[in-house]
């Protein structure tokens, strides 16, 4: 191959590359992203739908250094959020009362409803988790740490 076929084949590589490029962001622009705050109707009985997008909180065990592992799952009491390429969890928060621990952001269809955040928890009153699912809103729990 010469220098000129190969800057040829190099040239319709780099353009078939942003080509690429170009169709994952216009779909995910196309994407709707729903930033409504929701809640559960009766928050003493939340429906399936409810639960399927309220984060649960788990406390995990302290380590050396005194940071508590803790898990967030995106669905409760069995129901788990789906990862598809129009329907999914884009980003989990957590707060130690009402200080950010983290934020991660979740991509569609690869990425599951699930976080971990290691914390140190002392003197910490609350958890508090965001959610988002990218067409239901942003939806929150919390658990009171003993």
């Amino acid at each position: 191959m010469n220098r000129r076929d190969a800057l040829k084949v190099t040239g319709i590589a780099m353009a078939a590359a942003a080509t690429q490029a170009q169709a994952t962001e216009s779909k995910k622009e196309k994407t709707p992203m729903n930033r409504m705050e929701m809640k559960p109707a009766d928050p003493s009985k939340p429906t399936d739908y409810e639960l399927k997008h309220m984060p649960q909180i788990t406390i995990k065990d302290k380590d050396a250094k005194g940071y508590t592992m803790v898990e967030i799952t995106v669905g409760q009491k069995g129901i788990i959020h789906p990862s598809t390429p129009d329907h999914w969890i884009d980003f989990i928060e957590l707060y130690a009362d009402d200080t950010l621990v983290g934020k991660n952001i979740l991509e569609a269809d690869i990425s599951r409803g699930a976080s971990a955040f290691a914390v140190k928890l002392d003197g910490v009153k609350k958890l508090t988790s965001k959610a988002g699912c990218n067409l239901h809103g942003i939806w929150t729990d919390s658990i009171m740490v003993s």
